[in-house]
């Protein structure tokens, strides 16, 4: 192993370049130091590609009381009130906060343009620029970041192992691999941030970039962060379906402009399934459409926009639109589509100032679980969580310094890969196991830990993923690349373990041998801690 001599003193870390990481950081650089690692660029993340919005309450007919309910509704008992709270009450601020930093949303009459999601009572959906909320508001943040004077960007680092003090009492610091280098650089700090995204990138099909790979789930909990929920995986009901094509998403706000879900005789079928029909919270839309599919041995539903404005269409989905286009599909008329994974509903478990359970290591967005998605996450809550959040782990993490320490005082980095192959070696072993790999973990997970779950089919996945991880042992001792694909077989591994725990059914996790739901007062979240899964009931 490699490890650089002389390590790098930061005041704080930021792993990861979404919208989370970025938003943080940028209020982080007002007060220190910050390195901000990215495993490729700031530019490849969830956030980039987020189509629908960001939830807010900006118009008076609406009421944070209101955004609120809807969440805990979409939440299946699972929410933690207060942190609900902590997000309905300060999105307003943080909408405003964007807006005097220069930000532009969307806007109709002179007033912002409001639009309607799954799952929500009233328009609150924030957009810009149509369907590219994400890339817009990502890019505007990139643009902050890059003109701060305190943020040194690490674009293709990779976060290998978070450090901790010899005592093992707080966080500080990490190891990383440079990818261009081929080496390990130590850099320490007051406060380390994991905001690297979720885990739903280990699925196949998926709609996330192949960055969300649950890195950041790992690296809690090898330093004893708990981890919460991982049984919960949000399935987007509606990604582009093209075989030989990846899964391009249709966001939910094109149903909420009034798009149907048709069969393939050309009739709705959500109506009679829901009341809320298409705009029914994403489990039980990705549930129905799944059940149609297999109904009609099919391997899509069609999404019907015939009946839209084609105009209203145009504008409102141009990224949607010239996609579509590219691909043959006029979606001024009908476009195929199904389910696939797309966001990560558990989590590192976190208070609500981001805190995790070893002090000075924070985690934010996707990656952790404040406790705001529940069993279910409403929809485009995850952008808004991202800065309520982000912006709160900096106000705490400002006013609770930790003193890092010499690289003698620090825990030695244990298990890492000596790095004695040559470049050549695993460069190959990227390009050709990693990627193997990658579509075995995909194709088990979509199809024994996806939408319908048994006992049966999570037991033949925990055994298929023990057997890649230990035929990855043995390289993982000398490949960086063989090092990190074992890990994210674990994450999978635990993901599939929780879910054969819970025997019930419940928001994302459906088992077709528990499908009731357990009653509120038996409800609980499950906690993987140190190795270990148990429960924590909610009341």
């Amino acid at each position: 192993m490699k490890l650089q001599q002389s390590p790098q003193r930061y005041d704080y870390i930021i792993i990861g370049g979404g919208l989370a990481g970025l938003y943080c950081a940028y209020f982080l650089a007002q007060h220190g130091s910050v390195a901000l690692i990215a495993r490729r660029t700031i530019e490849e993340s969830n956030s980039y590609y987020a189509q629908g919005g960001m939830a807010a309450v900006t118009d008076q007919q609406d009421s944070p009381t209101d955004h609120y309910e809807d969440t805990i509704v979409a939440g299946r008992g699972l929410c933690i009130p207060e942190a609900v709270k902590v997000l309905t009450d300060e999105a307003p601020d943080r909408i405003n906060e964007l807006i005097q930093m220069g930000m532009t949303f969307d806007s109709e009459d002179g007033h912002l343009a409001l639009g309607l999601e799954g799952g929500h009572h009233h328009r609150r959906i924030l957009h810009a620029g149509g369907d590219a909320t994400g890339r817009m508001v990502t890019t505007f943040m990139i643009e902050q970041v890059r003109k701060a004077q305190h943020i040194t960007i690490f674009d293709h680092h990779s976060a290998v192992q978070v450090l901790r003090s010899a005592d093992g009492s707080h966080c500080q610091g990490l190891v990383t691999y440079d990818e261009r280098a081929h080496h390990y650089d130590t850099i320490l700090a007051s406060a380390v941030v994991l905001a690297t995204g979720g885990a739903a990138a280990l699925y196949y099909p998926t709609t996330n970039p192949p960055t969300a790979l649950g890195d950041g789930l790992w690296l809690a909990s090898e330093v004893g962060a708990e981890l919460m929920d991982l049984e919960f995986i949000q399935f987007h009901p509606t990604a582009l379906y093209l075989p030989g094509y990846a899964s391009f998403l249709i966001s939910e706000a094109v149903r909420g402009e009034g798009a149907y879900l048709v069969d393939k005789r050309g009739e709705r079928f959500m109506p009679a399934l829901h009341p809320l029909a298409e705009l029914a919270p994403r489990d039980v839309v990705a549930r129905s459409i799944f059940l149609k599919m297999q109904e009609e041995g099919s391997d899509h539903v069609r999404l019907r926009l015939r009946h839209i404005d084609p105009k209203r269409l145009l504008q409102r989905f141009p990224t949607i639109t010239e996609h579509c286009r590219q691909l043959g599909l006029d979606i001024t008329d009908e476009i195929p589509v199904a389910p696939a994974a797309h966001y990560t509903v558990g989590g590192i478990g976190v208070d609500l100032n981001g805190c995790t359970r070893l002090p000075g290591l924070y985690a934010v967005g996707e990656v952790s679980s404040t406790g705001v998605m529940g069993a279910n996450r409403l929809a485009s809550n995850s952008l808004i969580e991202c800065i309520v959040f982000g912006k709160r782990i900096a106000d705490y993490a400002i006013a609770h310094p930790t003193t890092p320490t010499e690289t003698a005082a620090l825990a030695t980095p244990t298990n890492l890969p000596d790095l004695s192959w040559s470049l050549d070696k695993e460069q190959l072993y990227a390009l050709e196991q990693q990627a193997k790999i990658n579509r075995q973990i995909g194709d088990i997970l979509m199809s024994k830990v996806g939408i319908i779950r048994s006992k049966a089919g999570l037991t033949e996945a925990l055994q298929a993923l023990q057997h890649l991880s230990d035929m990855l042992a043995e390289d993982a001792q000398h490949s960086i690349h063989a090092y990190m694909t074992r890990r994210r077989v674990e994450v999978a591994h635990m993901m599939a373990h929780a879910a054969l725990l819970r025997e019930e059914s419940r928001g994302g996790h459906y088992r077709s041998d528990y499908t009731e739901t357990l009653p509120e007062s038996e409800a609980y979240r499950t906690r993987l801690l140190n190795g270990q899964i148990t429960h924590q009931p909610i009341n």
